[in-house]
């Protein structure tokens, strides 16, 4: 028999899901008599886009978590930071109060739903009045997002995101050379290292409705670091200034439509970006990846671990066996032998952009800003030179410095990829 488990207070699903995880690790005697098998988000149709939109707390906004109306919510996170979880961490998406939206508003958020989450079966409802046979019992055994992780997460965004599904009559196939070309399905690491693999550096996704109302999404990818100082003024053009003396967003911005993208002023293109996230390599931050969040008025960029180029190999899953699967994705992550980024492994630019009425040439403008120059790469290179440490394996396709052969050894150049 199916059970219910509501989030109580302000829902936050990964948590949810991260605590069924914790207790089948800890062997918890709860877990022998059930399982986590379906995750499911209801929307407020009428107010969804408006609360995008919000700059505010969820402090601010007690009616939208708190049981009754005495109960203080203490949190600073932000409303469209937990709704964009709450929509990319579900199996099925129910969008709810259809009276009370137009037809042609409840299609417009239908493409919004399904290309933050195209993974998830989306509905649409009256009372929250939805088939029970269809929500509370997945469609083929553990749903997707049930059994996932905070890395599938973001694998499923950078595969959706480069293979278009429906059209793709907008595709673009990436001929930059500064692009990052690997090879094999998306993968993302726990200790927040980037791993994610394609042959073109950026594609856009399309659905019937989404198409209609110019929502669209593409990959951001790129084989060399940011300045930190020029990716800081890229980031200014989205909408998320603030004023330090209160600490309040000084920018204004509404949810962006196809008729109504900004256009004229300098960094409008950034405006009509509604979501993005993936992971980014500066250069001041030569060993620790960073990843990349931003929704609506939100954004966040935040170490989250090593590079798998600048970790040990026995620290990699299964020991670092050639035979292991987990392995194989690592390895794929990597630049391929001859390409002028080998020596740098692992590290990239990915990141998944989704917007409306989006200008992807001028995005990607944008974000080339920020790359180092030929010059400022030489000059990098100089104060991070690759130099042999016997812990840390310099490339899946180089033999290892240790004894014990690298699960990919591929003669290559010694010294290669290592992290000052």
């Amino acid at each position: 028999m199916p059970l219910n488990r509501r989030g109580a207070q302000v829902a936050e699903p990964k948590n949810i899901r991260r605590e069924f995880v914790e207790a089948a690790d800890a062997g918890h005697m709860v877990m022998q008599l059930c399982e986590l098998q379906t995750m499911i988000t209801v929307v407020d149709a009428p107010n969804f886009l408006a609360l995008y939109a919000s700059q505010q707390d969820i402090s601010q906004r007690p009616d939208l978590c708190a049981e009754d109306e005495e109960e203080n919510i203490d949190s600073e996170r932000k409303v469209v930071d937990l709704l964009v979880e709450q929509i990319e961490c579900a199996d099925h998406i129910i969008m709810n109060k259809r009276d009370r939206c137009g037809a042609d508003d409840m299609e417009r958020l239908h493409g919004v739903l399904t290309t933050l989450n195209p993974t998830a079966a989306v509905l649409a409802a009256e009372w929250g009045k939805v088939p029970l046979e269809t929500v509370l019992a997945p469609r083929s055994g553990v749903g997707r997002i049930a059994a996932a992780d905070d890395e599938d997460d973001l694998r499923e965004a950078l595969r959706a995101a480069k293979k278009p599904r429906g059209t793709d009559a907008d595709a673009t196939p990436c001929t930059d050379s500064a692009c990052a070309h690997s090879h094999g399905d998306g993968h993302v690491h726990g200790h927040g290292h980037s791993h994610s693999h394609s042959h073109e550096g950026s594609r856009q996704t399309t659905t019937s409705a989404a198409q209609r109302f110019g929502i669209t999404s593409f990959v951001y990818a790129r084989r060399r670091p940011f300045h930190p100082q020029r990716l800081m003024q890229v980031i200014m053009y989205l909408p998320v200034k603030v004023d330090p003396s209160t600490g309040d967003l000084i920018d204004a911005w509404d949810f962006p439509s196809a008729e109504a993208s900004p256009k004229g002023e300098e960094g409008a293109a950034m405006k009509a970006i509604i979501r993005s996230k993936g992971f980014v390599w500066i250069a001041n931050q030569h060993r620790s990846a960073q990843y990349w969040s931003h929704a609506g008025r939100y954004f966040e960029l935040r170490a989250l671990g090593l590079w798998w180029a600048a970790t040990a190999l026995d620290t990699w899953p299964d020991g670092g066996a050639g035979a292991s699967g987990e392995v194989g994705k690592i390895a794929g992550d990597f630049a391929l032998p001859g390409d002028a980024a080998e020596e740098w492994g692992d590290r990239r630019q990915e990141v998944v952009f989704i917007g409306v009425g989006m200008d992807k040439a001028a995005i990607c403008a944008f974000m080339d800003t920020c790359l180092l120059t030929d010059d400022e790469m030489a000059l990098y290179r100089t104060q991070v030179s690759p130099r042999p440490r016997p812990d840390i394996a310099p490339s899946p396709y180089a033999p290892a410095p240790s004894a014990r052969a690298h699960p990919l050894a591929i003669p290559s150049s010694p010294g290669q990829g290592y992290a000052a």
